[in-house]
C-alpha cells in the first residue's frame, strides 16, 4: 500500500529502489516491515526491475558505498520521513532508520557520488533518484 501512495504522490512509476551487488546476486534495501536487510535476488526481481549504471562509480567508491550499505543492515524502517511522500511534512534525517531511496542516496554519498546536488538523502524518493544525471539506465 505503501509503495502505491508514494508512486500516486511522487507521479513516477518507481516506488522502490535498491542497491545491487557488483556480482549481481543479493541487494541491499531498505523495506516496510523489514527494515534493512540483505537478500539474495530472484529471477522474478529481475524480470521487474529497471536497473541502472551509475556514472563515475569507481572500484573504491562502490567498495565505500557497499560498505556503507551493510553497515544499515539490521536498522529499523523510516516510516515517519516516508510519510512526507504521502502527506507533506518537515523531514528528520534518522540515522538509526532509513526508507528505500534515502539509504541508496546516503550510500551513494558515502562513495563520493553526489547523485542529486543539494538534495538531503532525506528528500528523495525513489522517482528523484531515477532522475538523477548520473543514473544510466541499463539492459
Amino acid at each position: 500500500m505503501i509503495s502505491g501512495l508514494i508512486r500516486w504522490q511522487t507521479r513516477s512509476e518507481y516506488a522502490h529502489v535498491a542497491l545491487l551487488s557488483a556480482d549481481g546476486g543479493r541487494i541491499i534495501e531498505a523495506m516496510e516491515g523489514c527494515g534493512v536487510r540483505a537478500r539474495l535476488i530472484t529471477e522474478e526481481d529481475k524480470a521487474q526491475w529497471q536497473l541502472f549504471d551509475v556514472e563515475g562509480m569507481t572500484e573504491a567508491a562502490w567498495v565505500k558505498t557497499w560498505s556503507f550499505a551493510i553497515y544499515q543492515i539490521g536498522k529499523g524502517y523510516d516510516y515517519l520521513d516516508i510519510l512526507r511522500f504521502i502527506i507533506p511534512a518537515p523531514t528528520k534525517a534518522n540515522q538509526k532508520r532509513w526508507f528505500c531511496s534515502e539509504l541508496v542516496m546516503a550510500a551513494l554519498s558515502q562513495g563520493g557520488i553526489n547523485a542529486l546536488s543539494r538534495i538531503d538523502p532525506a528528500e528523495v524518493s525513489p522517482g528523484t533518484l531515477s532522475n538523477s544525471p548520473l543514473l544510466i539506465a541499463s539492459q
